[in-house]
Parts: C-alpha cells; sequence; structure tokens
C-alpha cells in the first residue's frame, strides 16, 4: 500500500475529514490532498513534505517514525537539498572575533596623536611655570615720598558716624538677599529626595526557563518566561521556513501559515495580551527565536520542531 493510500485509510478509520485535519495540523488541505495522492512534487520543498506527512501521520494515530522508514522509497531525497548549517552563533563568534582582529591597526593611530597632544601639553606648561618661577631683573623701585597727611580730630569723629549708620544698612540688604532667593539648606535636601524619587527604576528583563524538552522526529518543547513586561515574540530568520503561531495551543493564528524567507526578518508579533504561545518551524536551524530581547534556545537538532511557551 502506498503511503498516500495509508494515511487516507488511517484518517478514515479515525472518522476524521481532510477539513478536521487541516484544524489540527494546521496544514493547507491542498497539501493533505497532495500527500493522500503521493503527489509530493507540489508541496514546498523536500523537509517540509516530510515535516507535514510526520505532522499527518501523528494526527491520525500512526507512529510518524515507523511510516517514514516504510515509506522511505517513496519519500523524496534530502542529500539534493541544500541545509542550513545549525552552528549560526558559533559562526557569528567567528565573524566578531575577526572584526575585532581587523579593528586593531586602526586604533593604534588615534592612540599615538593622544600620546604627542599630552607631550606637547605638558612642555607648555612646564615652560610656563618656569617663566613665572623666574625673579625679575629689575631691582626695587625707589618709593616716592609721600606727603603727610593730618587728620583732625573732628573728621575722625564724622568718619565713625558715618562708618556706624553705614553698617546697619549694609546686614539688612544682606537679609533681604537672602530672602528673595527663597532656598534654604531644608529646601534644597527635599528637592534632592523628590528628584530621586521620580528618576525611573532600571527595566526587568525577562526570564527563559525550559520545563520540558519534546521527543521523537517533531518534538514540542515547553518553555516558562516570567518577568515579560513588553511581551514582544521576535523571530529572525536566516533563510527559508514555513512558520506557524497560534495563541493559544490550537487557537488563532497571529501569522499566516506560510514559508517565511530572510526578506521578511524580523518578524515582531505582540503578544501581550496572551498567556500561551505556540510555534510551529519546519525549518529550525533558520530561526532565532526570543521574547522581550531573551532568546530561546532549540534543545534538538531537529529540522522540524514545535515551542510552547507560558507567561507566567
Amino acid at each position: 500500500m502506498e503511503l498516500g493510500a495509508r494515511l487516507k485509510e488511517a484518517r478514515n478509520a479515525k472518522g476524521m475529514s481532510l477539513e478536521e485535519v487541516q484544524a489540527s495540523t494546521k496544514i493547507q488541505k491542498r497539501y493533505l490532498q497532495a500527500i493522500e495522492d503521493n503527489n509530493f512534487d507540489t508541496l514546498p520543498g523536500k523537509f517540509y513534505t516530510r515535516a507535514f506527512i510526520r505532522e499527518y501521520a501523528s494526527t491520525v494515530g500512526l507512529n510518524p517514525e515507523e511510516v517514514m522508514e516504510e515509506h522511505r522509497s517513496e519519500l523524496p531525497s534530502m542529500d539534493e537539498e541544500t541545509t542550513i548549517p545549525y552552528t549560526r552563533v558559533q559562526k557569528a563568534k567567528k565573524d566578531t572575533s575577526k572584526q575585532k582582529s581587523s579593528g586593531k591597526p586602526s586604533k593604534i593611530f588615534p592612540a599615538i596623536i593622544t600620546v604627542a597632544l599630552v607631550i606637547i601639553i605638558a612642555f607648555v606648561i612646564y615652560f610656563f611655570t618656569q617663566q613665572l618661577s623666574t625673579p625679575s631683573e629689575t631691582g626695587p623701585e625707589t618709593e616716592e615720598p609721600q606727603d603727610e597727611v593730618v587728620i583732625s580730630n573732628e573728621e575722625e569723629t564724622s568718619g565713625d558716624e558715618e562708618n556706624q549708620e553705614e553698617a546697619p544698612e549694609e546686614d539688612s540688604a544682606g537679609e533681604d538677599q537672602q530672602e528673595s532667593s527663597g532656598e534654604t539648606p531644608d529646601s534644597k535636601e527635599q528637592q534632592d529626595q523628590e528628584k530621586a524619587a521620580e528618576e525611573p527604576e532600571e527595566k526587568q528583563q525577562a526570564q527563559v526557563q525550559l520545563q520540558q524538552t519534546g521527543t521523537g522526529g517533531f518534538p514540542e518543547h515547553t518553555y516558562q518566561v516570567t518577568g515579560a513586561e513588553e511581551k514582544q515574540l521576535s523571530i529572525e530568520l536566516a533563510g527559508e521556513s514555513y512558520l506557524e503561531v497560534t495563541a493559544p495551543k490550537n487557537g488563532e493564528n497571529l501569522i499566516d501559515p506560510i514559508i517565511y524567507t530572510a526578506a521578511d526578518s524580523p518578524l515582531t508579533i505582540d503578544v501581550s495580551s496572551y498567556n500561551q504561545v505556540f510555534l510551529k518551524t519546519g525549518s529550525a536551524g533558520a530561526l532565532t527565536v526570543s521574547v522581550d530581547g531573551q532568546p530561546l534556545e532549540f534543545p534538538a537538532d531537529l529540522t522540524t520542531q514545535k515551542l510552547l511557551i507560558n507567561f507566567k
């Protein structure tokens, strides 16, 4: 029995229609019909063909791995298709190290200029210091005799009285100036406290924890995210990948379940209204998934994987 006929027989045995299988797997009906007809050429790529067949088999109660092994001769070969390496993090680190090593020569020239400027400034300061510390060669000037001034007792007495009258006026002027400023040590301290209270607190980062690792050929991994304030789901693509994002699991589609490319990257989805998000990918190696900037690592080195994200 061919693969498509076997899947169709299992579907009929469970009393499911193609529409029901589509609702469960999120795979378009025309692709399901093509699988039952063994018409794999109409499916979007060889690894999507294998992923769709696994999902179809699991939905109708068959063991996906046994089905793939028994009908291996009918399935398209993956040898001719170029796969995306799963070591993009290591490659990014190598590129970063190359950029750092190539940037060293460009930093030497500014450093030389800085040292030269410091030496010149130090020399100028030393020169002026020596000039100022050198004693004047000219001798002391001869003081001219001053005429003696005789002040009578009456003039001294009147001068003292005038000084006594001016002193209270100066004191009152100082008090008026302090009152007009309106600032006291107590009020300044209160302003500093209010300013410190108005300063915003540091933004709390989201924490991502892998709670359960899935198994099988199409594993489903469960994550718990705590402390996410904005709840922004970001998906960056390094190549082609079939994507489905629903909230909650088996709920409404947050994006169209189609094949996305690097030209669509990044995909930013606001999930602040949901406590659970479900993501399905046909090429995990091409994705980088994060919540509020915190990455969700794929624990398995498989092409097709599923992520169940619970927010707490």
